[in-house]
């Protein structure tokens, strides 16, 4: 694969973001994700999942500002469809998923992290945040219960209607990662984190994440609901007002 890795810790995947300078999401590394997922939801021998960067201060910024912003209507729509797909994937998946968050977490990556059972952050002066709000992008808000019920209410406030960036003492203290470790250690803690919950029964482990996730956000997926997803989505982002704001900061990022 291009845009990640897959390496084995025994029975644990370890699925690397490895793209660039930000491990910023374009339409193939997105594809590359859901093969991964698709992959580690099916194997018998992979119990547990840990996502995780190849860079030293970046988990993920998020969507490529210089490519996916670009995309037209019916290029962008087929991206988002992949990656609520992918999203989806990931919430739902029945095996326990560590997110070993090296470095900064914006935005899409951000989203990603979120639905991890468990998020092992590095200590750091790194960030934590969702911008959509300052963009005018507006998440689907399917995902956006499926997100909210992972923080507390008051973190939500702060994530979704501020855009606030959470810095690394602060978002443990919010309740958006449960350990904050060195920074070379976060890749260890976040395998033991996931081989500790690998080692409960599996089919009463995939029992519980399940009926979590569906109280939080609905039961997978169908083909129409993601449907239905992109065209929310997309009703907001072709706007004048988010065009606009996508386009500056297109130009702050390349000036």
């Amino acid at each position: 694969m291009q845009h990640i890795r897959l390496e084995r810790e025994d029975d644990i995947l370890v699925i690397t973001l490895a793209r660039g300078k930000a491990n910023a999401m374009v339409a193939p590394m997105v594809d590359e994700l859901q093969q991964a997922f698709n992959h580690a939801a099916s194997d018998p021998h992979t119990r547990g999942v840990v996502l995780t960067s190849a860079l030293p201060r970046m988990f993920s910024a998020g969507f490529d500002v210089g490519e996916v912003f670009g995309y037209e209507p019916e290029r962008m729509r087929a991206f988002s469809h992949s990656f609520f797909r992918m999203f989806d994937t990931l919430r739902c998946l029945p095996k326990p998923v560590v997110a070993a968050l090296t470095g900064h977490t914006f935005a899409a990556g951000a989203i990603l992290a979120l639905v991890c059972d468990v998020r092992i952050m590095s200590e750091g002066d790194y960030g934590f945040a969702l911008n959509e709000v300052n963009l005018g992008v507006v998440l689907p808000s399917r995902m956006i219960r499926a997100l909210a019920s992972e923080i507390p209410l008051q973190t939500g406030h702060a994530l979704f209607l501020e855009g606030h960036v959470f810095k690394t003492p602060e978002a443990l203290k919010a309740g958006l990662v449960d350990e904050l470790v060195p920074a070379g250690n976060v890749n260890f803690r976040a395998v033991t984190r996931a081989r500790d919950l690998a080692h409960k029964p599996p089919a009463a482990f995939a029992g519980h994440k399940r009926a979590l996730v569906e109280v939080a956000g609905g039961p997978p997926y169908t083909d129409a609901d993601l449907d239905a997803m992109a065209d929310e989505f997309l009703e907001v982002w072709f706007s004048d007002e988010c065009r606009e704001r996508r386009a500056a900061l297109t130009r702050s990022v390349k000036s």
